[in-house]
C-alpha cells in the first residue's frame, strides 16, 4: 500500500473535510451527507431510472463531468474519498446524464483505472462504509474485459461477506457472464455503431439482456 494511504494514519473524517468542495457535493449528493439517515444505506435512487433524478445531475454536475473527462479534475486523486468522488462522476453521473446515448461510456476508461488504482494502493479499504467501497468496484462491471469483470466479481463476492446486499454480487456475476460469452456487452452496440452478430441478436431479444 502506498504510505499516502497509509490505514494508521488515514482519517476518512479528515479526508472528507479536505475535499474540494465540488468533490464533497458529489458523495452527499450520491450516498447522502456524513449523519444524515440515507449514509450508509442502500438507496433506490442508484438503480431506479428517474427523468426527474437524471435531470437534477445534469442541471448540478453536467459541466462537472465535462471537467472529469478533461482530466480537470485529477488532483481529487490524492485521497481515497476523492478518488471515489471521480469515479461517481465517470461512471454513474455519465450515465445518468447521458442515457440512451454512446456518451454514457465516455469515462469507463477513466473510471476503470481509477478503481484499478484505488485497489493496488489498498485504498479502497478506507472508504467508510460498504456502500462507498461497492461503488468504487462498479467501474469493473462495467468493463468489458475478461480481468475487469473477474476482479467485480472477486471483489463483491468479498463485500457480500461484510455486510453488503447480495444483489450486487449476482449483478457482477451476471455482468461477467455476458463479456465471457461474447467479449463485451451486446447491448452498447447500437449506441456505439458497433456490428451485432447473429448470436447477439438472438441474445438481446431475450428478457433481461439490457441494462
Amino acid at each position: 500500500m502506498s504510505a499516502r494511504f497509509d490505514a494508521a494514519a488515514y482519517s476518512a473524517r479528515g479526508d472528507y473535510a479536505s475535499l474540494d468542495a465540488r468533490a464533497r457535493d458529489v458523495l452527499d449528493c450520491w450516498f447522502g451527507a456524513p449523519g444524515s439517515h440515507e449514509y450508509g444505506t442502500d438507496r433506490k435512487c442508484w438503480f431506479r431510472r428517474s427523468d426527474a433524478f437524471d435531470a437534477m445531475l445534469r442541471e448540478r454536475f453536467g459541466a462537472l463531468i465535462e471537467a472529469a473527462l478533461a482530466h480537470e479534475l485529477d488532483a481529487w486523486l490524492d485521497t481515497p474519498l476523492g478518488s471515489l468522488a471521480l469515479v461517481i462522476v465517470l461512471d454513474q453521473f455519465t450515465r445518468n446524464c447521458h442515457r440512451h446515448t454512446a456518451r454514457m461510456y465516455d469515462g469507463d476508461a477513466q473510471a476503470v483505472g481509477i478503481a484499478r488504482r484505488m485497489v493496488e494502493e489498498g485504498s479502497d479499504l478506507l472508504l467508510p462504509t460498504v456502500y462507498h467501497r461497492a461503488f468504487a468496484y462498479i467501474p469493473f462491471e462495467h468493463d468489458e474485459t475478461l480481468e475487469g469483470q473477474r476482479e467485480g466479481v472477486r471483489l463483491y463476492a468479498l463485500l457480500e461477506t461484510q455486510g453488503l446486499d447480495p444483489s450486487y454480487a449476482r449483478s457482477a456475476v451476471r455482468h461477467a457472464k455476458i463479456v465471457e460469452r461474447f467479449g463485451r456487452f451486446p447491448h452498447r452496440n447500437s449506441l456505439l455503431g458497433r456490428p451485432s452478430t447473429d448470436e447477439e441478436i438472438a441474445f438481446l431479444r431475450e428478457p433481461g439482456s439490457s441494462f
